[in-house]
């Protein structure tokens, strides 16, 4: 695990340009680019095929033209085995990576775990269940990371992040909206 890395998603390294990001994920079977939907930060792709999943969505997102981060949306069939397979993932990126210790269930009264309103909780927004993989920065700098969790939309949501490009993009968000102060 020491050694473990995380440099890329779905063959696109943290850092390539928007260009080469289409030029790859537009390859994939069935993936269409929204074009109405992107734009200079953001690329969405859609009819994607994302661990033998149809994902509803995947989302590409960039500062100055740099890949920094990615978010994948899933949704079951049925809310009622949105657990299930939010542990399927869990079980398939913990074989394929290391066994997080990260793991958060978060209730709010009145939910509890096991109380068999699970989905309704989350659809509220009073649970919340989430799982994170930290990986070492290879230049050192700040950690890579994926986190996987439940949307309030009742949709898995795998994310895939370079800290420092992530870190540089909040960075930018930020100094553009303190320019309203």
């Amino acid at each position: 695990m020491k050694d473990l890395r995380l440099n890329s998603f779905l063959g696109i390294d943290f850092g390539s340009s928007q260009e080469i990001a289409k030029e790859i994920l537009i390859t994939r079977k069935g993936a269409s680019l929204d074009e109405e939907n992107s734009s200079d930060t953001a690329l969405l792709f859609e009819d994607i095929k994302f661990a033998g999943r149809d994902a509803i969505s995947v989302i590409l997102l960039f500062v100055d033209d740099k890949f920094a981060k990615s978010a994948v949306y899933i949704e079951p069939k049925l809310d009622a085995y949105i657990l299930n397979m939010y542990l399927e993932i869990k079980n398939e990126l913990n074989s394929k990576y290391f066994v997080t210790q990260d793991d958060f269930e978060n209730y709010e009264e009145p939910y509890e775990k096991d109380d068999g309103h699970t989905e309704t909780g989350i659809s509220i927004g009073k649970i919340s269940i989430s799982s994170f993989w930290s990986f070492p920065d290879s230049n050192g700098g700040l950690d890579d990371f994926i986190a996987l969790s439940i949307s309030d939309e009742l949709e898995i949501v795998i994310n895939y992040e370079d800290g420092d490009l992530a870190d540089e993009m909040s960075n930018k968000i930020n100094e553009e909206n303190s320019l309203d102060y």
